[in-house]
């Protein structure tokens, strides 16, 4: 009950409010307002004297400023309070009703709006209604859990308290849907203790930022959706170690306040031998729910029912974790939209209906450091940043095995960050470095594994062990598992469902440097003795000898049988397989040259190499040639190692370590002198030409190229004769005698057409094209690069025909005709960007206006590029 007074009776107050126990609330205003001449201070100084004397006290007595005295008519005895008196004491800063959440919606957002005001400091509502313009009382009912306050209320209160009001705009229209639907409270039911099971939130959460604000935004605008008529499901999956549960627990302590009636967690630990079926889980759920246990049913259809029923008027936040799979899932749905569901699992979900699923893969490099500083120490990480970087490469960058690794080093503060990076260089250890306390990445990995077929298992196993490139497709695993090529495609769609195979791309895969490391475990500790290996590298040397012939038929000194039946019908086909393996080719020649199949390791990259020239991937040239000189030399077969030594020394050429070529032509020059081998002797001759050109040694270089002509010609070899005179040409131009260059080149070009081989055509109009820029006729030029673009086109090499594009553009930019290099340049773009071709960078500038690379011609002529 409250009075506004200015002089009354003090004795009749006392006596009246301490019969019906009442609350007094005098209201007064300062020294010089009515209040004061009234009398309003000594009344309350005598009812205050009084109060200790009363047989029966009021509750509390309370003093408030007002402008000036009044009787509040709405609060005299016997006339009801029509805005509640209770909360009219509330808004003087008494304290609230206490409210049961588990009664109702309305009451939850009730209780919600306390706990908002109690966390801003200094939030009373007499403070709170001069921000709102709302009055005390207002605000005050509208947490009192006895009636629906207005929209615009609610958002006054929110802004209050430094809330967001579009955040509990949501919430309040959520609150009038949950209200059309809840049905009639029960006259009188013990209320169950509303569940509120998640498990902390690291306090060294990193990474994963990205991911977290799309699905907490994603939460709650299909939250928002007025139509919603199903649950919200999010599915976070990846293989093991990827911090699914993690990043799930993370997400929910974040969404846990839009769910009042509760938040469930539950371990499915699907992928151990303490699985829990979904029976189980039910029975757990309508438990914890508040359903008797003498009335949980035994029929699981039943039980299903039971625990949607449960939560048919609830908003909940239910958290499965570590879930097999869907058909573990899907009796765990709610079935009305009020219900939020997180599940994880190690695999794909991705046939489980409605739900919204996520694919964790790896962290970033600098979500790498920020989990190892978190978890080392900020000033150790940053006090080594090399070996922190290192660290997290050796990690994978896989958050499980980053935070083993952070805490072995907070355990051992006498090591350094670079202690452990030692520790772990070798690879055959370092899954059982990876462990801290029960924190064990070998056991994790061993979960999803053991939850695999025996033949997935090999598969698994064997890619691991056995194949040491970046990515394959089902061919690859097909050969190693001694399977067809669909059963292969097969195992390999399971293991990806399963999170131990990545797929970037249709039909292509591949494994996590650390799951390489588990598969080589288990292949050493389970497999028998077989030829698995030597199966791969057979379809790999044969493919790639069946790619080369279609590409430069004339490739082959040494004999390289092509594989029957190889997937390349055209040279087209043989280009797009390079692409794809030509980082696989390099790995496979040195795995092989370990293995000891050096004759595998030299016939591979032999075979390869045509690819690599007619490419200019030198670099990649460079590193097989050189395992497969050694393999070749181990062989004890001269010839061979000196053919592959002039490979190699074109690449070295290239690459401009010319001295170290030198070295090598020189020895395989000397090979074939003494073994009368005229065809190999022209090859190490036109090499050594092409050195010494590059060297300086210009008159050197025309002595040999014209000693590998005559050679040439003696053996009538007109493939001999096209690359002893661009070797000519080339020594030529190296002595400014370019008229003399172009007739060496023309009469290459009339060797190419005689052989019919296009590639070596294409290749001498580019020399040609070449030596007349350097000789300043741009048009003959244009007209050469038009010929070498024609073929290009015409064999589908498409970085040639993009490149000859582009230096065609910028002939015509230089002959006035910008709108025409224009176009060039717009046509090359796209095709060298496709091909990861640095170039595409260059002709960007071109197009945005800017000048470019300084356009100064590429060395002229390739021995071999001209002719092969």
């Amino acid at each position: 009950m409250r009075w506004s007074v200015g002089e009354v009776s003090m004795r009749w107050l006392l006596s009246d409010a301490s019969r019906h126990g009442c609350v007094l609330v005098f209201e007064g205003g300062s020294g010089n307002d009515a209040t004061e001449r009234h009398g309003c201070r000594p009344a309350v100084r005598l009812l205050r004297d009084n109060v200790t004397g009363a047989r029966n006290p009021p509750a509390r007595v309370r003093t408030a400023n007002i402008a000036a005295p009044r009787y509040d008519e709405s609060c005299s005895p016997g006339r009801p309070d029509r805005h509640g008196s209770e909360a009219k004491s509330e808004a003087m800063g008494r304290p609230e009703q206490p409210i049961d959440p588990g009664r109702g919606p309305l009451e939850q957002f009730a209780q919600r709006l306390r706990e908002l005001r109690a966390a801003a400091p200094g939030s009373t509502y007499r403070a709170m209604a001069a921000k709102a313009h709302y009055s005390a009382s207002t605000l005050a009912r509208a947490a009192s859990g006895r009636e629906m306050p207005s929209l615009d209320v609610v958002q006054a209160y929110a802004a209050a308290c430094g809330a967001d009001p579009e955040v509990w705009a949501r919430r309040w229209h959520r609150l009038q849907r949950d209200l059309q639907g809840t049905p009639a409270r029960p006259a009188a039911r013990a209320a169950a203790p509303l569940p509120y099971q998640l498990p902390a939130d690291l306090p060294d959460f990193a990474g994963r930022a990205a991911e977290t604000a799309t699905l907490h935004d994603t939460v709650l605008a299909a939250m928002d959706e007025p139509d919603r008529r199903s649950p919200i499901v999010i599915g976070i999956t990846g293989g093991p170690g990827l911090g699914k549960t993690t990043l799930a627990v993370h997400l929910a302590q974040r969404l846990a306040p839009e769910f009042p009636d509760g938040q469930l967690f539950i371990n499915m630990r699907g992928f151990d031998e303490r699985r829990l079926a979904p029976e189980t889980v039910l029975r757990q759920c309508v438990r914890t729910l508040g359903h008797p246990d003498e009335r949980v049913p035994a029929d699981f259809d039943e039980l299903a029912c039971a625990y949607r029923s449960l939560l048919r008027h609830r908003r909940c936040l239910l958290v499965f974790d570590n879930a097999r799979g869907e058909a573990d899932l899907r009796p765990l749905l709610p079935g009305t939209p009020g219900c939020v569901v997180i599940a994880t699992s190690r695999n794909s979900l991705i046939g489980l209906e409605g739900a919204q699923t996520l694919r964790l893969g790896p962290f970033s490099a600098e979500e790498s450091l920020e989990l190892l500083a978190r978890t080392a120490g900020a000033d150790r990480v940053a006090a080594e940043p090399r070996a922190a970087a290192e660290l997290a490469e050796q990690c994978g960058h896989l958050p499980l095995a980053l935070r083993i690794a952070g805490a072995r080093l907070a355990s051992r503060p006498q090591w350094k960050v670079g202690t452990l990076t030692e520790r772990l260089r070798d690879e055959r250890r370092r899954l059982a470095e990876l462990e801290a306390g029960d924190l064990q990445l070998m056991e994790a990995f061993s979960m999803s594994y053991r939850a695999l077929e025996a033949d997935e298992r090999l598969v698994f196993r064997r890619l691991g062990a056995l194949f040491p490139g970046l990515d394959f497709g089902p061919l690859v695993a097909a050969r190693l598992a001694g399977i067809p090529e669909a059963d292969a495609e097969d195992r390999l769609e399971t293991l990806v469902d399963a999170n131990l195979v990545e797929s970037p791309g249709p039909s292509r895969y591949q494994m996590h440097d650390l799951l390489r490391l588990y598969a080589t475990t288990r292949w050493v500790a389970e497999d028998e003795p077989d030829d698995a290996a030597k199966r791969l590298l057979e379809w790999y040397t044969g493919t790639a000898a069946a790619a080369t012939r279609l590409l430069m038929p004339d490739w082959f000194g040494l004999d390289v049988p092509a594989l029957p039946g190889a997937p390349v019908a055209t040279a087209r086909d043989a280009l797009h397989w390079y692409e794809r393996e030509r980082h696989n080719i390099v790995a496979l020649v040195r795995f092989a040259a370990e293995a000891g199949e050096h004759d595998f390791a030299w016939r591979l990259a032999y075979a390869a190499g045509g690819y690599f020239v007619l490419m200019r991937h030198w670099q990649s040239y460079a590193a097989s040639g050189e395992t497969a000189l050694a393999a070749a030399r181990r062989t004890g077969n001269a010839t061979v190692a000196a053919a592959i030594a002039v490979n190699l020394a074109e690449a070295y050429t290239e690459l401009h370590r010319p001295a170290e070529a030198i070295v090598l032509l020189e020895d395989a020059v000397a090979h074939y002198e003494r073994v009368r081998d005229a065809a190999g002797l022209v090859q190490a001759l036109c090499g050594l030409s092409h050195a010494c050109v590059r060297r300086g040694r210009v008159g050197e270089a025309l002595e040999h190229a014209r000693r590998a002509y005559d050679n040439a010609e003696r053996a009538g070899t007109p493939w001999g004769e096209g690359s002893s005179l661009c070797a000519i040409g080339r020594a030529y131009v190296g002595e400014g005698r370019f008229e003399m260059a172009l007739k060496m080149f023309r009469a290459a070009l009339d060797r190419s057409e005689l052989i019919g081989n296009r590639w070596a055509q294409m290749r001498s109009f580019q020399v040609i094209a070449e030596t007349c820029l350097e000789m300043g006729d741009h048009g003959r030029a244009a007209d050469a690069y038009r010929s070498a673009l024609a073929l290009a086109a015409e064999i589908g090499d498409q970085l040639s025909e993009g490149r000859f594009r582009y230096r065609l553009g910028n002939l015509r930019y230089d002959l006035g005709d910008v709108a025409g290099a224009r176009l060039e340049w717009r046509t090359a773009e796209p095709v060298l960007a496709a091909l990861g071709d640095p170039l595409a960078n260059a002709v960007r500038l071109r197009l945005d206006g800017g000048a470019g690379p300084e356009r100064s011609p590429r060395p002229v002529g390739r021995h071999r590029t001209l002719t092969a």
